[in-house]
């Protein structure tokens, strides 16, 4: 039977990921493993949404760090913690952080699938619109710098006059650089080119 999804799982404690990616296994889902963090950001994993089971406390860059480097990659991964008992204060603060859950070792099996399960399906919807943000962005990198300024005025809701004002251009070069944008974007609204313009913010190509 094939397994229906990927769990990777970043822990140092080799005994425990072998144990979760067995128990995984009897829900038919597949699992990967690292030791550091570090060992994961270089596998290329990274990224790609996925469902991360990711320990609190790590050799070299801890899990929070991790939360962050995530952040600044532009990459959102569902992330589940495992911590110790006197580590849920930082788990609480990995959640405020961007974790989705957080489970305590030792874990109940039941509890921990139902975890991992939930997880898995919000990676589903991740990995669309990141795929989304992909297109979005190789788009938008077509674009000249002046595009791009047209770009943001367009997405603001600005008609080509006030964006001939604005940029110190005429109204007939403004909508000339209109129909670049569009063209280039591959849009025939501009709903969708607000639509893109948010996808290009969820996967930090552009600036809020």
């Amino acid at each position: 039977m094939t397994c229906k999804a990927q769990v990777l799982i970043v822990d140092d404690d080799a005994r425990l990921r072998d144990s979760m990616a067995v128990l995984l296994a009897t829900a038919n889902i597949g699992a990967a493993g690292f030791a550091t963090a570090e060992e994961f950001l270089a596998s290329g994993h990274a990224v790609r949404p996925a469902c991360l089971l990711l320990d609190v406390r790590l050799p070299g860059m801890g899990g929070i760090e991790l939360l962050g480097r995530f952040n600044e990659m532009g990459v959102r991964h569902v992330v589940v913690m495992i911590t110790g008992h006197g580590d849920i204060p930082m788990a609480v603060s990995a959640m405020r952080a961007g974790a989705f859950h957080f489970i305590e070792k030792p874990f109940d099996p039941v509890a921990f699938l139902n975890a991992v399960e939930e997880a898995v399906g919000r990676v589903e919807t991740l990995a669309d619109t990141f795929a989304q943000s992909q297109v979005a962005a190789a788009h938008y990198a077509l674009l000249s710098d002046r595009e791009k300024q047209v770009f943001e005025l367009l997405v603001e809701g600005k008609p080509s006059k006030l964006i001939a004002y604005d940029l110190g251009i005429s109204t007939r070069t403004a909508e000339h650089h209109r129909f670049a944008v569009m063209r280039k974007m591959g849009v025939r609204s501009l709903s969708h080119l607000v639509r893109m313009a948010l996808d290009l913010r969820s996967c930090g190509r552009r600036e809020p």
